[in-house]
């Protein structure tokens, strides 16, 4: 028995600790961007409307739809997260968070500030890759809003040519994708090529017209931001301390801690 009461006492001590971190913890202002490929008949803030991501219509090999829908995630997060620049600090990167989700869930991390970017098949007429307002990921009045879209369709007739593997054929979409999510966190297409740390001289935010007059061949490649972009997003976006792994949140662990708590008290009753 008094074994027993010191660990409820070590436990209500924990709780407490918790508690106060859950409290006092600084919390981050990051925006998650939430990538949607299977919501049927969504629309935009600019009423462009899509229906689910058809990965068929690639000629993907030995890949499914959520083989897919990874790597196309994974591309995307690796052009934020996965390069090194002259001004990002070692042991600091973005402070924007990415996953995959639908249209009206929410993120899943629990951040307040969200959006969405909606991909698949166009299905109102428009003929361009995608689109996406500028800047508005770190507005407030578009917050919970889908802000972009990636007409994969488009992607496919246009562009499926040029690539000879998945790799390349993942890059064409998570490419577009990047580009767009790049214009809603206030980046613009530069007048040529841009130094990089990339496979190809064209940044991601490079485009086919006038100028930089991209090659389409280009886009096959594992782009990159540009050194003067993502000097841009470090301004727009903020650091934080490197993700090694996902940490619960505060008010996770108090869950979980008043839950053992709660076993405990229940055990002594029998």
């Amino acid at each position: 028995m008094q074994n027993h009461q010191i660990i409820k006492k070590r436990i209500f001590t924990l709780l407490l600790l918790v508690t106060a971190m859950a409290v006092f913890m600084p919390k981050s202002a990051a925006t998650t961007i939430i990538l949607d490929f299977t919501t049927i008949d969504s629309t935009d803030i600019y009423g462009a409307k899509t229906n689910a991501f058809d990965e068929s219509i690639y000629g993907f090999s030995n890949m499914g739809l959520n083989d897919v829908i990874n790597n196309i995630s994974s591309a995307i997060s690796n052009d934020f997260f996965g390069y090194s620049y002259a001004g990002l600090s070692a042991g600091k990167e973005l402070n924007i968070n990415f996953e995959v989700g639908t249209i009206g869930s929410g993120p899943s991390n629990g951040d307040n500030e969200f959006s969405y970017f909606q991909f698949g098949n166009v299905t109102s007429g428009e003929s361009h890759l995608g689109h996406a307002c500028s800047g508005c990921a770190l507005t407030s009045y578009w917050q919970g809003k889908v802000i972009g879209s990636i007409f994969t369709n488009n992607i496919a007739t246009d562009l499926a040519r040029y690539a000879t593997n998945n790799k390349e054929l993942i890059n064409l979409i998570a490419g577009t994708a990047s580009h767009e999510i790049g214009h809603s966190l206030f980046l613009s297409h530069p007048g040529g090529k841009e130094l990089n740390p990339g496979e190809s001289d064209y940044g991601l935010m490079a485009t086919g017209a006038s100028q930089p007059s991209m090659p389409n061949e280009q886009r096959v490649l594992d782009r990159a931001f540009s050194n003067r972009n993502f000097d841009t997003l470090i301004t727009r976006v903020g650091l934080r301390d490197v993700q090694i792994a996902a940490i619960p949140e505060p008010s996770t662990i108090l869950l979980l801690l008043s839950a053992l708590l709660m076993l405990i008290v229940k055990r002594k009753k029998y």
